[in-house]
């Protein structure tokens, strides 16, 4: 019966080996997708992988938000022309139509200019953070999220 005993606790002993690798491997599982979890869901590393997203979601809100702060703007008057106003224009109304054109064209020249500036600015200053950050970590100063 002796034997029979030891061949049990053996059995016994290298089944809690077994399960003490497999609650280990469980728990460095279960480490690593907290770890995963709490970095996807933070901000400041998320705006690091995805800094053009980031801009465009910030802008969306801002839009957002200021309709709701300062709410819906007031509803225009309507145009109302006299009957015989087709009489009443003369030849200027082309080179008034012309005018508009080209003020849209140049409205459109300018929003296209300060977008590009915008996007070059947000570009040189997100890479100047990022350059910054893995200086500090190289040489072992704590970041700082702002």
């Amino acid at each position: 019966m002796d034997n029979a005993q030891r061949e049990i606790r053996n059995e016994i002993e290298a089944t809690r080996a077994g399960m003490v690798e497999k609650i280990a491997t469980l728990e460095d599982r279960v480490d690593d997708t907290i770890h995963e979890v709490k970095r996807s869901l933070d901000p400041n590393y998320q705006a690091e992988q995805h800094p053009w997203l980031a801009m465009g979601l910030a802008v969306a809100a801002g839009y957002l938000l200021s309709g709701l702060i300062l709410g819906r703007p007031a509803p225009k008057a309507e145009l109302v022309l006299p009957r015989d106003w087709d009489k009443r224009i003369s030849g200027n109304s082309q080179k008034a139509g012309a005018i508009q054109s080209l003020m849209g064209m140049l409205s459109g020249v300018v929003t296209a200019t300060a977008v590009s500036i915008a996007r070059e600015y947000a570009s040189g200053f997100l890479t100047k953070r990022k350059d910054n950050r893995q200086n500090n970590a190289h040489a072992g100063e704590p970041t700082t999220a702002r």
